[in-house]
């Protein structure tokens, strides 16, 4: 908002220089001059209300017809969230806490514009607000420094507890702090620029609307500058707690590997001593059949470089539809290790459903330095692997996400929104992000 165009703005600023004009023939006493912005502020005050008033009240008119369009569809799932968010309005939180990330998308969206709006009344106060104060501050410390050349120096202390007074009484440096950080969505200054490890993808993340760095923050797709400034895809994700998987938020996931095994390609799949017959049929599915390999002394397959490695700690979950015959003599299953060291099963997770197709998942956090999965056949240690030849289970489809990240800083921004720093080089961003939480 332009403070010449609006005419409560401008009025003020003709009131703050009459009052500046005649500094130091005594015309303008502090108490004036505080007087003369309360005034100002709170015509500016009612005119912010009253706009808030009127969104707020449009809003809630949109969620009841949002709300009777739903009930008439009789699903009560469908209007639980809305009814829910008539109450949160109707009893006057402010702001409004955050929605849950089970919330409709419609919903979401209804909120988004509500949020958006709100930020730019707020904002529009704000520059109302510091644009006033840097007047009246200009002209109280000009007043102080006359006063005490004068000699009048209790007059001169008066002064100066006034302006101090003041600034604490409108809350002047959270208003400047609210325009310093950006505000309202779409006259954001940008805080950071973030890499997530994976996909590699970077966003900016600004301020959220308390002025600060949250995983509420907003954050905007960009391509990608790390490296050979490649462009690596977008990402869906909102606010940051989206971008890095924290708890709480609707992760925008990398999927790292998906494959459905009705062709011959095994993807990023590879075999170490281990037979694969692809496009498999048994139970009405279809798949890639997994047995022992002849000779095999340590078979296993692997999917190469598709998990966080300890040092870039996440979290990741492997999906899988799979089948094990009743027919097996030995082999009850598989299970699933991070890299080829062995050690406890990803998850905890033992896949051993038998006679039926079945779609299984395993989630776990980095453990080790490994950017593998490897998947065993399970078969008990007393077993020979050449009495288990004909044993065998059916890989179906697998999939494999990225559901918690590390992020690194890839450049900072100036107070005026201006690049203060660029790391380009991945091996030289630091780390700002540790699996879904700011680092300590």
């Amino acid at each position: 908002m332009s403070i010449t165009s609006n005419p409560v703005l401008r009025a003020c600023l003709t009131a703050i220089m009459l009052s500046i004009q005649t500094l130091g023939t005594g015309a303008a006493t502090p108490d004036e001059l505080r007087s003369s912005f309360m005034l100002r502020l709170d015509e500016a005050s009612a005119r912010r209300d009253e706009q808030l008033k009127v969104l707020t009240t449009g809003y809630l008119a949109a969620l009841e017809r949002q709300r009777e369009a739903v009930k008439a569809s009789g699903d009560l799932n469908a209007v639980i969230p809305i009814h829910e968010e008539i109450s949160r309005v109707k009893s006057g939180q402010d702001p409004l806490p955050r929605l849950p990330e089970d919330t409709p998308a419609t919903l979401k969206q209804m909120r988004g514009k509500f949020d958006e709006h709100r930020g730019k009344v707020l904002f529009s106060h704000a520059e109302a607000l510091t644009g006033w104060f840097a007047k009246l501050e200009e002209a109280l410390k000009a007043q102080q420094s006359e006063l005490t050349k004068a000699g009048k120096i209790d007059d001169a202390i008066a002064a100066k507890q006034t302006l101090e007074t003041l600034a604490a009484a409108v809350r002047i440096e959270e208003a400047r702090e609210l325009l310093k950080q950006g505000g309202a969505a779409g006259r954001a200054r940008p805080a950071l620029r973030l890499r997530r490890f994976g996909d590699n993808l970077e966003v900016i993340v600004f301020p959220d609307r308390g002025g600060k760095l949250s995983m509420d923050s907003p954050v905007e797709n960009v391509r990608e500058e790390t490296g050979d400034k490649k462009e690596r895809g977008d990402t869906k994700a909102k606010v940051l707690g989206e971008f890095v998987g924290a708890k709480g938020y609707a992760v925008d996931p990398f999927v790292s590997f998906h494959q459905i095994f009705n062709t011959k390609n095994p993807g990023l799949m590879r075999a170490n001593q281990v037979a694969l017959n692809h496009s498999f049929v048994i139970d009405g599915g279809k798949g890639v059949k997994v047995s022992y390999d002849k000779a095999a002394k340590t078979p296993y397959c692997h999917f190469a470089d598709v998990i966080p490695p300890i040092t870039h700690k996440g979290t990741y979950r492997f999906t899988t539809k799979y089948y094990i015959p009743q027919s097996n003599r030995h082999i009850s299953g598989f299970q699933l290790m991070q890299g080829e060291g062995g050690g406890a099963p990803v998850g905890g997770v033992l896949f051993k459903e038998r006679k039926k197709w079945t779609s299984a998942s395993a989630t776990s956090e980095s453990v080790n330095a490994s950017p593998n999965i490897v998947l065993w056949l399970s078969l008990p240690a007393a077993i020979d692997i050449a009495d288990a030849m004909d044993d065998f289970v059916v890989l179906a489809e697998v999939k494999i996400e990225h559901l918690k990240f590390t992020a690194f800083l890839q450049k900072k921004f100036g107070a005026n929104g201006e690049a203060a720093e660029s790391i380009n080089d991945a091996r030289q961003q630091p780390v700002f992000i540790v699996n879904g939480q700011f680092k300590e």
